[in-house]
Parts: structure tokens; sequence; C-alpha cells
């Protein structure tokens, strides 16, 4: 195994706008952060989206003098990068290629959006086509969810499947905790928000469960913004759940933070059979957990096992009363953890001075 004092320097290469991915960005900081940690001497070069921002990527990657580059992956425009892949394998360089969603995936995610057919027809090709080949040239490919036959091809030996890390220390830990007495579930759900995230789901839920003679009302604070926002805010309007369901926009600092003192449980992707995935590593999750708040989601994790308590995993699949079952039979046992127990999870499982070592043996063996 190379040791530290070998491999000094690494360098996370990404194009993103941070205003527009803030839990992406909090990753990518905590990434560099736990690699420090480790005795590395790490950075992040980010760059923008802008028009010939591929151009400036090739440039950084040929320019670099890092042992390690940890290389976000352009989806599909990967194929761009292939010639400076080699380039930099030539010169001994080690290239982590970070693929936060699987190919596969990414296809449909491209056919989904809402882009001119020329443009949509292009992506697609690029993706398509070049398929498994750009992986071909680095050395190792860090995935979070299952990917597909097509982009796997030539790709196994050199695939590490992971699950995302977090920056607890960034996170604080909530200080309260509210009261529940059987009236009154407040629930936040924090994204960027998409199809996948199924909160249309849920507000449909509430407004059927609400409407039963039951004890027990569900309250909805949705904090973020995204490709979702505007139809959501006119589902719950023509719902009528707006003293249930409450839209505050993007937060960050003290006022998120206020939101998650307010709130009884927090809320994950519920829709990931909308993306044909079984398991997810989301971020949210792990923010939820360094926070100290339980949570519910649908399907797997690979750093979560199936029976941890304070994660409510529930079915995933479309069936609303999946949601509706699990309000009515709602058990204050889901409330039952004090935040330290639920950040100490984080601190020993999720932390990136913990993901970091992973991570890096991908390249040392």
């Amino acid at each position: 195994m190379t040791s530290v004092t070998q491999i000094k320097k690494i360098v996370y290469l990404a194009s993103l706008d941070k205003r527009h991915s803030p839990g992406v960005f909090k990753k990518i900081l905590g990434t560099v952060a736990g690699a420090e940690q480790a005795g590395y001497l790490a950075s992040l070069k980010l760059l923008d989206t802008k028009p010939g921002f591929l151009q400036k990527f090739v440039e950084e990657i040929d320019n670099s003098d890092a042992d390690i580059l940890i290389v976000r992956s352009l989806c599909q425009y990967n194929f761009y990068l292939i010639p400076a892949f080699r380039r930099a394998k030539a010169l001994g360089k080690k290239i982590i290629l970070d693929v936060p969603t699987p190919n596969t995936v990414a296809v449909s995610e491209l056919a989904d959006a809402k882009t001119g057919w020329k443009r949509k027809v292009k992506d697609l090709g690029y993706l398509i086509l070049s398929g498994p080949v750009p992986f071909w040239f680095v050395s190792k490919i860090l995935q979070y969810a299952e990917e597909g036959a097509w982009f796997f091809i030539g790709n196994k030996s050199k695939t590490s499947y992971i699950g995302n890390g977090i920056q607890v220390e960034s996170v604080p830990e909530r200080t309260h905790v509210p009261v529940f007495d059987g009236s009154c579930l407040r629930l936040v759900c924090v994204a960027s928000l998409n199809y996948w995230h199924g909160v249309d789901r849920l507000i449909q839920a509430i407004a059927s469960f609400n409407a039963e003679d039951n004890r027990l009302k569900i309250h909805l604070k949705i904090v973020g913004d995204g490709a979702s926002l505007s139809s959501l805010q006119e589902l719950t309007k023509a719902l009528d759940v707006h003293q249930y369901i409450s839209f505050s926009g993007f937060l960050e600092g003290e006022d998120l933070y206020r939101e998650y003192q307010a709130a009884h449980m927090a809320v994950g992707s519920l829709a990931l059979f909308r993306k044909n995935l079984k398991s997810a590593s989301e971020l949210k999750s792990r923010e939820y957990c360094a926070v100290g708040i339980p949570f519910m989601v649908v399907g797997d994790d690979p750093d979560f096992p199936i029976n941890t308590k304070f994660r409510v995993q529930l079915p995933n699949r479309e069936n609303l009363s999946d949601l509706t079952d699990f309000f009515r039979s709602f058990d204050s046992k889901y409330l039952a953890f004090a935040p330290t127990e639920i950040r100490k999870y984080a601190c020993e499982n999720l932390d990136f001075s913990v993901k970091i070592k992973g991570i890096l043996k991908t390249v040392e063996d």
C-alpha cells in the first residue's frame, strides 16, 4: 500500500453552481476536509458551469500537480475528458471518478428534462453512445447506487460502492426536541425539490389522513426550492391543506436550524422508484442524522441497516396507503431518541474522517 508520505496532494475537481446545489457543495467541502484530516494536502478546484467549462476542466486535469485527482462526473460530457484522463495516467496520476448518480438513472433524467428536443437527443447520444468507455481511463470509480449493465462493462473491478459522507462538525446539533402529545406531528422536508423526492405523495397522504376523524393531525414544513416547487404549491392549493402545509423557500444557517428545532421528524426522498432505484445514499439523510432528528424515507441505504430505529423506512412504491397507514399507526417510539444518540451514529459511521479512508484506499491498494 502506498503511504501518505508518498501521495501528498489531492485535488477535488468539480463543475458546479454551489448556490443551486448547496448540499452537494457541502459534500465536496467535507471530502476535502476529510482528506486533510487524514494527513493529505487537499484542496478544491471549483469551476463554473458557463459555456467553455469543458475546456477549462481539461486544462485543470492537464496542469494539476496533484498525486490524486477526485473528479466529479460530468455525466454525458465525460467522453470529452478521455484524452485528459489518458495523459494523466501516463504521468502517473491517480484519478478517482466520483459518480453521484448512476448513468443508467441519468438517462431517465435527461429524457425527462425540460429541454428542447435537439439538446435532449444530443445529451442522450453523448451519454449512451460513450457508455462505459470514459470510465476505462480512470483508476477507480465511486458509485452510490447500482449502475446499469451497459455502463458497467469493463469497470466492475475498479468500482467501489460507498455511502455518502458528511462533515458532522459543520452541522449544529439540535438542542430542543418538541413535545409530542399525540395531537400534532410536525414534519420538515428539506430538499432541492424534484419529482423523485415524492413530496407530492406526502401532501396527498396528509390531505387524506387529516380529512379523517383522527385526533392526530400532520403538519409539514417544506424547505427548499426546485423544479417541483410550483406544482407542489398548486397541489396544496387544490387539496385545500394550507393550514397543514407551508413553504419557506431555501433556508440556511440559523433559519434552517430553527426549522429542525421545531420539527418532530424529518422527511427524505419518498419516491426513489421514480428513478428506478431500490437504494440511495442521500445527502439529506446524513444531515438529518448529524442534526439529531429522526427521519422517514423509502429504499435502502448502504450506511443504515434496515433496523436503524431512528430511520423509518417505508416501502419504495407509489401506494399512498403506505404513508396514511404509517400515520394511523404512528407511535411515539419513532421519536424516542435524544439528538446526541442520533448524532453519535453520524460521527461513527457517516463523518468524512471515516469515509475518506475508504475512498483513498481504493487507489492505495
